[in-house]
């Protein structure tokens, strides 16, 4: 949203109204908004009131020293000064141009009475006391060192700044965005709660526990020739639910078939019981191991058990009506368990 700072101009007024208004110039072409008091030469109480309104409704300080202090307020204080110390009293972002050469400024610039001159070299000793200030010599460099100087403040301390009324959102616009802001958080709430492990599940065979699947071979009997018909084995293995999940659960990602599913399971089978059926093979004296397939009720038993562990869930992508397949994916929960499986550690 476009935004524009109003900038608070605080100098003595009449010694140095040119600079004045080259500073309001370049303010004005910076997009700011200028403000002052102008329209206040002569301040009193009352004015003073208005004064600090007018600070408080500004982003930035923009303080000018010349060679005069300035009139006084009833204690005895300069106006400019007392603007200066509230402005920094606000917690505003002062930036201070002070005249590098006083001494040679034309009679008529400069304060004639001691005490109000001891007054300005006390006020030029607290400004520069405790943050950087720009110096400047004649009014050709008002405008640079105003520009470079408010430039890298709003870049270094940005501001509230204002906006254009039309552009700000109505109340109805901002109960809305409030409302799905607060949807959103409930939406966000709820994902990670899926992602936690779901309660009442504590009795289920899951993660470690063992489950028996059987595995249908072809093989030859070892004294078995060439022209020898195989015969059918079934290989009854242990494995865990964890190994099964960490194998399938990757092809769910997006979405997978059960055909899909059954082929993948014979391979989960043989990755992590190979040994068992080598064992088997072996006990048995079979040779030439071929057509491995998992059993469809085993994988049935298997899709039934994640969806009780909230694993997985029937997919709701379209498909044309000629697919008869079933499509299963992963759960929130599902997701986090097959990273926390597949995810490489660190060694």
């Amino acid at each position: 949203m476009d935004k524009r700072y109003q900038v608070f101009v605080s100098s003595t007024f009449k010694d140095l109204e040119e600079e004045r208004k080259h500073i309001i110039q370049t303010l004005m072409e910076m997009d700011c908004i200028p403000a002052g008091m102008e329209l206040f030469p002569a301040v009193d109480e009352e004015q003073w009131d208005f004064i600090k309104k007018v600070v408080d409704d500004c982003d930035y300080y923009l303080l000018l020293i010349g060679g005069r202090y300035g009139s006084l307020s009833p204690e005895g204080i300069g106006y400019t000064e007392m603007e200066y110390d509230y402005a920094v009293s606000k917690g505003m972002k002062v930036i201070a141009l002070i005249h590098g050469d006083p001494n040679n400024l034309p009679q008529i610039k400069c304060e004639k009475d001691s005490k109000l001159q001891e007054k300005l070299e006390n006020f030029r000793e607290k400004v520069c006391t405790g943050r950087l200030v720009k110096f400047w010599k004649n009014l050709d460099q008002i405008s640079g060192l105003v520009s470079l100087s408010l430039s890298k403040t709003i870049k270094t301390y940005p501001a509230v700044g204002w906006v254009r009324a039309d552009l700000i959102p109505s109340e109805n616009t901002t109960q809305e965005i409030l409302v799905l802001r607060n949807k959103v958080q409930e939406l966000e709430t709820t994902i990670q709660n899926l992602r936690l492990k779901p309660e009442g599940i504590e009795n289920l065979s899951q993660g470690e526990d063992v489950v028996i699947l059987d595995i249908l071979y072809k093989a030859n009997q070892a004294g078995d020739t060439a022209y020898t018909t195989k015969k059918n084995y079934i290989i009854s293995v242990e494995i865990t639910w964890n190994s099964i999940f960490e194998f399938l659960s990757p092809s769910m990602l997006v979405e997978n078939s059960e055909e899909n599913l059954l082929t993948l399971l014979g391979s989960c089978i043989y990755r992590y019981c190979h040994e068992q059926i080598e064992d088997f093979a072996k006990n048995n004296k079979l040779k030439n191991l071929t057509n491995r397939k998992a059993y469809l009720e085993d994988l049935r038993l298997i899709i039934v058990q994640f969806r009780a562990l909230k694993l997985i869930a029937l997919s709701n992508k379209k498909h044309p009506p000629s697919d008869n397949n079933i499509y299963w994916t992963l759960t929130s929960y599902g997701d986090e368990l097959m990273t926390q499986l597949t995810a490489i550690k660190r060694s």
